[in-house]
């Protein structure tokens, strides 16, 4: 319990999720590194985060219903100057293109009827790190705690970098709603022929078409 309480009070006051921050708002008569060391060590070693999340749930389930939409996305973490931090992989820097070293991450939010987001999911995962499988694991694992703690009638969305016939599948296979970006080359089957969506959706108007 202390250990919480000195976790939400470092956020709050310094406003950071970062332990060295957290740490030095505590105001400790102690060294800094020690004060961090101990805050790494007994979050290496807590095991109640799903009792946590769940009190979470309670505390915003008013805020949502069972058609509020989930919303699934992915990024990075550059770490560009670091050499010494464990699990370091290459990444595709989303902000500028290129290759680089640093973390992949995964989050999913459900927007409240205040027309805020709602952070559901998150996670910070590595291509080097051991146990890991693909990205495709880390999404379907994402896609599961999803479908533990919500209603299939909520609505998962995502953009295009989800257009794979393994998530349409996860989706189709537990009946639930979803809507995905399509990518320009994706063909479908409209009227027993095989078509170019983009082709296909030059032929309608209004609610089939979105520029």
């Amino acid at each position: 319990m202390k250990f919480i309480c000195n976790m939400i009070f470092g956020i709050l006051a310094s406003k950071s999720c970062l332990l060295s921050k957290i740490g030095r708002n505590l105001n400790e008569k102690i060294p800094l590194q020690k004060t961090v060391t101990r805050l790494s060590r007994n979050l290496n070693e807590f095991d109640g985060g799903e009792e946590l999340f769940q009190a979470y749930l309670k505390s915003i389930k008013n805020c949502f219903d069972e058609k509020s939409v989930l919303i699934i996305d992915g990024s990075d973490i550059t770490k560009p100057a670091s050499k010494e931090l464990e699990g370091l992989c290459e990444i595709r820097d989303g902000s500028t293109g290129e290759i680089g070293i640093g973390y992949h991450t995964l989050g999913a939010a459900v927007l409240s009827d205040r027309k805020l987001p709602y952070g559901v999911y998150s996670r910070i995962y590595s291509s080097t790190e051991k146990g890991f499988v693909s990205e495709d694991n880390e999404v379907l694992k994402c896609f599961e705690y999803l479908s533990n703690h919500f209603s299939k009638s909520n609505i998962r969305t995502m953009d295009r970098g989800y257009d794979c016939n393994r998530y349409y599948e996860y989706f189709i296979n537990h009946n639930e709603k979803f809507i995905i970006r399509a990518k320009k080359n994706r063909n479908v089957i409209y009227k027993g022929k095989t078509v170019n969506i983009l082709e296909l959706t030059n032929r309608f108007k209004g609610k089939y078409k979105l520029e």
